[in-house]
């Protein structure tokens, strides 16, 4: 007769014994059971630049920091397919496509077109575009934009409560929403901030021409600008410099032009630029990575504003000490207002009253 625990253990050992042997035969049948996870590719990421390349010192320098960083935080496989000319935009973006990408990005209004067509032929890539945005959208297409009103405004106020003369200034590339989202606001700021302030307005139509900004700069400064605004990309280089060098006060646009163009003030002429009208571009490129790494990429408009930090005004480095206090104090609690709601951008100050207009050249 068995000893009960002697058959209570016997049991227990059979039944170990099977289960071995059920996981080994598995292993047999299976031998990748017994080994980790293999990861996961790495995806591969576009950036279509537009034309002038990624050392632009603007749009197409900070999408390329962006994609830079996604490369070292996200571990993703990057490349760039920069184009010649705009004619290339369509076959740049079908290299991006060609190559397996996940995500091809094209940076700059013009692209449009272009974007939407190669999204709408290839629904299985997603795709973004920096500064463009559609009413309607396919699934697998981003629009990122930024609240340049938002920050335009608030360049506007510091003009108008800078300037001596109540003449400012903007310098723009095209009439075009991109640009215009910046100066009408910043008109309507300055006006808000100083009723008696007049706005002179003119377009180069040409983004790549720095004498053309100096140029027009020059311009304004005779009619009595002491506060100039560029918005025109590089031309608006040749704006930034020529008004400070002529010791007038200016701002720069999209990127801290105390770095890009002032070397960080060791150009003639950093102590008077004000400051500058940020996109942080960089940024919106590198969480629109991120959400196709995470699988939450979503497409529709992307907006970028002062509450989320998609927007803001660079510091004012070798200038702060001539903007007083005061001055900083408005400007730092009207951007709470614009983020509370409680001012409008978008609302000029002859709806109530009479004030100066814009002057076109």
């Amino acid at each position: 007769m068995s000893h009960p625990h002697l058959t209570q253990h016997k049991t227990q050992r059979h039944l170990i014994l099977g289960v071995t042997l059920i996981f080994l035969f598995s292993l047999i049948l299976s031998p990748q059971a017994s080994l980790a996870a293999s990861p996961k590719d790495p995806i591969l990421v576009g950036l279509i630049p537009d034309v002038g390349g990624i050392d632009d010192n603007g749009f197409n320098e900070m999408a390329a920091d962006g994609l830079a960083r996604a490369v070292t935080d996200l571990s993703i496989v990057s490349a760039i397919y920069p184009p010649a000319s705009i004619d290339e935009y369509p076959a740049k973006i079908a290299e991006c496509v060609s190559a397996g990408s996940a995500l091809c990005i094209t940076v700059g209004y013009f692209m449009g077109d272009a974007t939407m067509a190669a999204a709408n032929a290839n629904p299985g890539v997603s795709f973004a575009i920096v500064d463009a945005t559609w009413d309607t959208y396919p699934d697998n297409l981003r629009g990122i934009i930024f609240a340049s009103d938002e920050v335009g405004y608030l360049a506007g106020t510091l003009a108008g409560l800078m300037s001596t003369s109540k003449v400012i200034g903007a310098i723009g590339g095209l009439p075009i929403p991109p640009v215009d989202s910046f100066i009408f606001p910043y008109q309507y700021g300055a006006q808000w901030a100083d009723p008696e302030v007049q706005m002179l307005l003119d377009y180069s139509y040409d983004f790549g021409n720095p004498a053309l900004g100096a140029q027009l700069a020059q311009d304004q400064m005779a009619r009595g600008a002491d506060v100039i605004f560029a918005v025109a990309g590089p031309t608006g280089i040749g704006v930034n410099l020529e008004t400070a060098q002529a010791g007038a006060w200016t701002i720069g646009v999209d990127v801290d032009v105390y770095y890009s163009t002032f070397g960080g003030g060791t150009v003639d002429g950093s102590e008077y630029l004000l400051t500058s009208a940020l996109k942080r571009i960089d940024n919106a490129v590198y969480h629109t990575i991120e959400d196709v790494v995470n699988g939450t990429f979503s497409s529709g408009t992307m907006v970028n504003n002062l509450e989320n930090e998609g927007v803001g005004l660079a510091p004012y480095h070798d200038a702060a000490a001539s903007v007083p206090q005061d001055v900083q104090d408005a400007v730092a609690a009207l951007r709470q207002s614009i983020i509370n709601g409680e001012t409008d951008v978008w609302e000029p100050f002859y709806k109530y009253s009479i004030s100066l207009p814009v002057v076109m050249k």
